[in-house]
């Protein structure tokens, strides 16, 4: 069997506990059925874990959608917002296949051709990025609060030009730049690591002479890249960075989506053991579930949520900072892509469609400068993961009862959370809280939708006023299948 098969293979197992109890006449049906499956979680009397970062909640996008200063404004009040009730202190990363295409208005040298790219796009129109959209991203920056990670074009070979862009990203950010990232996933278009650094270190030594601060490699995977990075490189940097897509978006689906990924948990765990030992924290500067857009009807639908919120609790569990959702405007991942997108919004009446029809498939904020800006679905589940921030992970075990039930129990000072994340499409569970003594449950956050196929009318609410007092420290608390609960407990007074 190849490596291929075999992936496939034990994708199509994973599946199978997710879809074999909804087959109906040859057809999965997401909800069916009201099986209640009996869980329980008891906390651990290990050592408490990692603190939760308060970058967590962090998103990226493509460099091209600079190309209307009006975008990251300060006027742009709407989006200012959504940023600011996400995170407040979050991390923009500017990137993605354009970075690697955009070059400095103010450069006056002379500028190759770039190199095609062994995978995507082999190559990109070249875009000019001129001033007021830095000096806008200024004004974005201290609107929101947020720091930047801004990603200069490697693949065209010119140093001198990063440093002259860096220093004007520096002037018109200021303290909100944390990094400046040398090219984006070089993987795609250099043969081999050491071709790698070949290309990387003439940008990175002039970099640093400016004093810029750096984070690398970005890469699109190639854990083996960004390992050898961190132990070389990363005491000259701030932070240590790549990618993350579950698969390509032709290939994806709920089932798959929601059936996790050990593997790529272990490829973090080994990250880690460098990044701890060098000091520097570790990133996800792009990451979302499938390339090439997403999938439609996947990506944009609740299902992304719980995916989302699981996805950055575990990873956060394992130590990494911040993980930034990429996304934006339809027009700028297609360009990024050389695909075609259509010139304008379609013609229809209900507003909350005409903001979808312009937004990429995965996108966390949906809308554009014409349409105005909403949540997505995954924008929800980034903010329940996020309510982590600060607090630290503590050892639990969990019987599931086997529904695809995950759970995560972290403690803020004398109170403890307990994330209960049902992502199985059949069953509800029950869940005993056990191994708490002395606290009571003090209200639920619960993360909802009528089904995971849902673009809208998805719901993050606290029920703090629900019947919860008299349950006392063994609480049972029953989350619906495909939906998910954060429990707030506090320590109860004599």
């Amino acid at each position: 069997m190849t490596d291929a098969s075999r992936r496939n293979f034990l994708k199509a197992a994973a599946w199978l506990p997710l879809v074999a109890p909804l087959m109906r006449n040859g057809s999965a049906v997401p909800g069916a059925g009201g099986a209640v499956t009996r869980a329980t979680l008891r906390l651990g009397s290990g050592p408490v874990g990692r603190r939760a970062d308060g970058a967590l909640a962090s998103l990226s996008y493509e460099t091209l959608q600079l190309s209307d200063p009006a975008f990251f404004s300060a006027d742009n009040r709407p989006l200012v917002e959504l940023f600011r009730q996400l995170n407040p202190q979050g991390v923009l990363r500017i990137g993605g296949n354009t970075s690697d295409s955009t070059v400095w208005s103010g450069y006056r040298g002379h500028l190759p051709e770039p190199r095609p790219r062994k995978y995507g796009p082999k190559t990109n129109p070249t875009y000019v990025l001129h001033p007021e959209s830095l000096h806008r991203l200024g004004g974005f920056l201290d609107a929101t609060g947020w720091k930047l990670v801004f990603g200069v074009n490697l693949r065209i070979g010119v140093p001198a030009m990063a440093v002259e862009l860096g220093r004007a990203v520096r002037e018109a950010v200021g303290s909100h730049l944390l990094a400046i990232q040398i090219g984006n996933e070089a993987n795609d278009y250099e043969p081999d690591d050491a071709a790698f650094r070949a290309a990387w270190l003439p940008y990175a030594h002039a970099l640093s002479q400016a004093g810029l601060p750096l984070g690398g490699p970005d890469t699109g995977a190639n854990t083996d890249w960004v390992i050898d990075y961190a132990r070389r490189y990363a005491r000259d940097n701030v932070l240590v960075s790549r990618h993350y897509y579950r698969d390509a978006a032709s290939r994806g689906s709920i089932p798959d989506m929601l059936s996790g990924d050990p593997g790529f948990y272990a490829q973090v765990e080994r990250i880690m053991q460098v990044a701890d030992a060098v000091r520097r924290p570790f990133y996800l500067t792009e990451a979302n579930s499938y390339y090439s857009g997403g999938r439609d009807g996947v990506s944009n639908v609740f299902a992304a949520a719980l995916w989302g919120a699981d996805f950055m609790l575990a990873l956060a569990q394992r130590g990494v900072s911040g993980i930034c959702f990429h996304g934006g405007t339809l027009h700028s991942v297609e360009t990024s892509l050389n695909r075609a997108t259509p010139a304008h919004a379609p013609e229809a009446t209900d507003l909350t469609l005409r903001r979808m029809a312009v937004t990429s498939r995965y996108a966390p904020i949906a809308g554009d400068l014409v349409t105005g800006f909403q949540p997505q679905p995954l924008f929800y589940g980034m903010q329940l993961a996020q309510r982590f921030a600060g607090a630290r992970f503590l050892p639990l075990q969990l019987d599931s009862g086997g529904a695809n039930l995950r759970a995560y129990a972290a403690q803020r000072g004398d109170a403890y959370m307990v994330a209960l994340i049902n992502k199985d499409m059949h069953r509800d569970a029950d869940v005993a809280i056990r191994g708490m003594p002395g606290y009571r449950l003090q209200r639920i956050t619960r993360l909802t939708a009528p089904a995971l196929t849902n673009r809208e009318q998805i719901v993050l609410d606290d029920h703090g006023h629900q019947a919860v007092a008299g349950m006392g420290d063994h609480p049972d608390v029953n989350v619906k299948h495909g939906s998910a609960a954060v429990l707030y407990l506090e320590r109860m007074r004599a």
